[in-house]
């Protein structure tokens, strides 16, 4: 039963607020909070060594490749977030959503959550050297919610795959996270991570505004 009524509260969050999508402007202006996570999912401390990137990077750099939307950047947002205390990660209230339109100046706000990242077994190969390949898949859920309003006004879901080597859980191993049972490679994760990123995006735009993938 509880399978069934997440099943269909995702379906509406993907499917809510279609009905808005027309009063977008053609060139929104748009912020991206940072992305929570469910339980057992990576988190914002998943970084590729001397990168440092996170979910909400990688929907930034689709958003603004996409040239459909005026994005703000994060540098600046994360400044004016932090002097006001303000918790944007997850699911984020009407309330609080209008306080961030009006901090940052923006009329639409990006949100959700980096629903997981698996290493899954399906399509297992071993390599030359006798490791394990797993294929490693990373979802992200997204809304966009107009911040005077506090309707969603479009969700999207994204997905992305990579290959991995495994090698076994508490093995010290550089370039390496764990994640459920197994270490799998960080580049690995984060081509998933980006995959995700912008296959949501490609998503959301084309709901949007009927534009064509790139």
């Amino acid at each position: 039963m509880k399978k069934w009524i997440g099943a269909a509260l995702l379906f509406l969050s993907l499917h809510a607020g279609a009905v808005n999508a027309a009063d977008v402007p053609e060139r929104p202006t748009v912020a991206v909070m940072d992305f929570g996570k469910h339980a057992g999912a990576a988190t914002k401390d998943i970084v590729v060594e001397n990168t440092n990137k996170t979910a909400s990077d990688y929907i930034i750099e689709a958003l603004v490749e996409s040239n459909h939307y005026d994005v703000m950047a994060k540098d600046i947002l994360e400044e004016k977030i932090a002097e006001e205390g303000l918790n944007t990660e997850g699911l984020i209230d009407p309330d609080t959503a209008k306080r961030i339109g009006e901090i940052l100046g923006v009329r639409y706000i990006v949100y959700g959550n980096l629903n997981d990242v698996t290493g899954s077994s399906t399509g297992l190969q071993v390599i030359a050297s006798g490791g394990k390949v797993h294929t490693v898949k990373a979802h992200i859920i997204a809304r966009m919610m107009d911040v005077e309003t506090g309707d969603i006004v479009m969700a999207a879901k994204g997905e992305g795959k990579s290959k991995s080597a495994i090698v076994k859980a508490g093995t010290e191993s550089f370039g390496y996270i764990t994640v459920g049972t197994k270490r799998i490679s960080q580049v690995s994760v984060h081509n998933a991570l980006k995959k995700a990123a912008y296959d949501m995006v490609d998503k959301l735009t084309e709901r949007l505004f009927g534009a064509e993938k790139k």
